[in-house]
């Protein structure tokens, strides 16, 4: 492992490159035992460490007690998520400060350097030891009835329950005390019985807040208490106070760590004291006159306060179901013994709502209240958002975002989709697995991504977008405004250029085309509502088609037989990375015509010409709709041509003797999506896989509630007719 020394703002910083095994961790305690420097608090830079074993483990826990000993400690930055595993594991992630890049680790240790020497000061109580921090400034926020993230409202107490609120109401508010680390909850309606999220957990569930008050910003001192007795821990502190934060101030926040005379073995309060005459609420009387309002919750194991330093670093090693007890009044604390303080002194008291950031949403969106939540986490660097809908999205909401800086300069536009957490977890995961890796300049970058209850978001930006002022709109859009010809390039575009790197790599494998096509895991009640709508019951072998003056093959037939009996039958055909929902309303424009598609949900690698295959539908029963018996007869000709070709590079007859623009346009749109799914399997040509996924989104239009039941007509006749060049193609064979 190689180690280079430098400093940031006077801070060591130690560059770590390599594996940090037994033998680096040789070197590195001589390297580090042989730096002179009179700062106590290093940063290691982690970037290049890609591993860590149990002897380098040993070797930053020695460096660690080394430098506490002078009052200072290690800050190791930008870890990777195996070096961080590797520490959660091991139960020392909380015993060391981290910070995700080395910047962020210089000013964490720089201000653990700017400690003011401990002061001792004797109450009539207890022994205090009072260190102050130097440019402390804090605010006391007022929360009144909303739903967020603990993690927004920061170390706060009130009334309030776990959940968003919903239509069918939930259990009833009761007292809370919530950190970014837990929050715990007194259920009304439980007989006393707390409630608590831990860890990550406290950043997804939201809080459904009725009133509150919360601390921000960062305390004026630290206070560590001691006694050989037990005391009242409120008492102490209301002596203490002025030494803590200095006099004239109106009131005075807390947050404490104690451990106490018996049982429970610990607990965290939470509060603020303040002059009787200040506009806040009745309290708890204290000795000075002040009133005291908060919460506290006990300890189930005696907490460890040696070293602690950082609030949010000894909070998070509370953070434990094992550890936390329950919710109790602070005048039902038990005396403590030893007890370490954050006292913050307030500036100003403002409304909780005003630091978080602003979020306004245009237009007829559904909006649920708990989105809120996960706008505020995408946007975290952000003053404020505005979202627009773009309407279309399936199995999520999609919104155009315009947002500005704490600066006040519009940032670059992006899209949010909000949808179920599992949708948006694969997406995440498709888009690291698929997109990042092949897509390239016309790729989407998801810039992060939250989760509030069972909802979660994602926040996307764009290669290429050309400046704040750039315009986005689906391709739906210009696929219906503007000329075929244009259409028809920057459809190809699609397929030739974007995902190119997808379709242009084939591989020849084994295919389950039976079993990985079927529609009947999205929609499962086809069959039910194939008779109520169209009166074609699934077991009748045939249907009556006046269309065309024929007979029919019944299409839900062979989707209800033929398609568990063929199953687990495979054949050899190419596949390639198929994006697996993609239609004109997940993929975007810009002013220069530059695309960017979205939704990776269900991306993965699959039947070849499975994209191809989906596009089709839309084309025809998302820009056609028949108003007429008529018209439903010259699209359904329409549509038997198209399904009378018996290979994929034969270009599809246009039969079609109506009006409707939309369907030589579609006509166009087709013939090239099977042009382009003849050259992703280079020189097969068989048209069952193409047919079997194009039933896959023929048959479920029929689900869709929002099209005319002509519509849905045609769309029966179309599986009707590729069921049938099946069974022909296959007698043939």
């Amino acid at each position: 492992m190689d180690i280079a020394v430098s400093f940031g703002a006077g801070v060591p910083v130690l560059t770590l490159t390599g594996r940090f095994d037994g033998a680096a961790a040789v070197v590195f305690d001589d390297r580090a035992g042989a730096l002179e420097t009179e700062t106590a608090h290093w940063v290691l830079d982690f970037t290049g460490v890609t591993y860590l074993s149990s002897l380098g483990i040993r070797s930053l826990v020695s460096l660690e007690t080394r430098l506490k000993a002078k009052d200072g400690g290690l800050v190791l930055a930008a870890l990777a998520p195996l070096v961080r595993r590797v520490l959660e594991v091991s139960r020392l992630d909380s015993f060391w400060k981290i910070e995700p890049t080395v910047e962020r680790g210089i000013l964490k240790a720089r201000a653990a350097a700017l400690l003011a020497p401990a002061i001792e000061v004797t109450s009539s109580r207890c022994r205090a030891r009072i260190r102050h921090l130097t440019g402390a400034e804090s605010t006391l926020e007022r929360w009144t009835p909303l739903t967020l993230s603990p993690g927004d409202l920061g170390v706060a107490f009130g009334i309030g329950r776990l959940g968003a609120t919903t239509p069918e109401g939930g259990s009833a508010h009761g007292q809370f005390v919530s950190t970014p680390q837990f929050t715990a909850v007194l259920d009304a309606d439980a007989d006393g019985v707390t409630d608590f999220v831990v860890g990550d957990a406290s950043q997804i569930v939201p809080i459904d807040v009725a009133s509150a008050w919360g601390l921000s910003g960062a305390p004026a001192s630290i206070l560590e208490l001691e006694a050989s007795s037990g005391f009242s821990l409120f008492d102490a502190l209301d002596e203490l106070f002025e030494h803590a934060a200095g006099a004239g101030s109106a009131a005075f926040g807390f947050a404490a760590l104690a451990r106490t005379d018996g049982q429970p073995p610990g607990v965290f309060a939470t509060g603020i004291a303040f002059d009787q005459d200040a506009p806040l609420e009745r309290g708890t009387p204290l000795p000075s006159g002040r009133c005291l309002i908060g919460g506290a919750v006990t300890l189930r194991k005696r907490p460890d306060m040696e070293g602690a330093g950082e609030l949010h670093d000894v909070l998070r090693g509370q953070a434990t179901l094992e550890s936390l007890g329950g919710i109790v009044a602070l005048s039902a604390c038990p005396p403590v013994t030893h007890a370490l303080v954050w006292v913050f002194a307030p500036r100003e008291i403002r409304s909780g709502a005003a630091k978080l950031l602003q979020v306004t949403v245009e237009g007829d969106a559904t909006w649920r209240q708990e989105w809120d939540a996960i706008i505020r986490r995408l946007y975290a660097d952000c003053r404020s958002v505005t979202l627009t809908p773009l309407h279309g999205g399936f199995m999520s909401s999609t919104f155009k975002a315009v947002a500005y800086d704490q600066d006040g300069r519009r940032t670059l536009p992006g899209v949010v989709k909000i949808g179920a957490t599992e949708v948006t977890r694969r997406e995440v995961e498709a888009n690291q697995n698929y997109v990042s890796r092949f897509i390239l300049n016309n790729g989407t970058t998801v810039l992060g991504d939250a989760q509030v209850g069972e909802w979660a978001g994602l926040r996307y930006n764009f290669l290429g977008i050309n400046g704040p002022d750039s315009r986005l709109a689906w391709l739906y859009d210009h696929y219906r405004q503007r000329p075929v010809g244009e259409v028809m390039t920057l459809l190809e575009q699609v397929f030739t250029r974007v995902l190119k790197p997808w379709y242009g790599q084939p591989k020849w494998e084994p295919v389950f085309l039976f079993r990985d096509h079927t529609p009947l895991r999205l929609f499962p009640s086809l069959f039910e509502t194939a008779e109520q709508v169209l009166g074609i019951p699934a077991d009748a072998p045939e249907f009556d088609c006046p269309e065309l003056g024929t007979r029919l093959p019944n299409p839900f037939r062979f989707l209800k037989h033929e398609y568990p009996r063929r199953a687990r039958e495979s054949r050899l055909w190419y596949t390639a990375v198929c994006h697996g929902d993609l239609n004109l309303r997940n993929i975007l424009v810009d002013e220069r015509d530059n695309l960017y598609v979205i939704d990776f949900s269900e991306t993965r690698p699959r039947n070849a010409v499975s994209d191809f295959a989906r596009m089709e539908p839309v084309l025809k029963f998302e820009m056609i709709d028949p108003d007429s018996d008529e018209e439903l007869r010259r699209l359904v000709e329409f549509e038997e041509a198209l399904m009378s070709v018996t290979a994929l590079d034969q270009p599809p007859p246009f039969r079609y003797d109506g009006i409707d623009p939309m369907v030589a346009r579609a006509h166009a749109g087709i013939s090239l999506l099977r042009r382009c799914a003849d050259r992703a399997t280079l020189f097969e040509t068989d048209m069952v896989p193409y047919w079997i996924a194009l039933l896959e989104w023929t048959y479920p239009v029929v689900c869709y509630r929002q099209l005319s039941p002509r519509l849905k007509r045609y769309a029966a006749c179309s599986a009707a007719l590729i069921c049938r060049s099946i069974q022909q193609i296959e007698s043939r064979a």
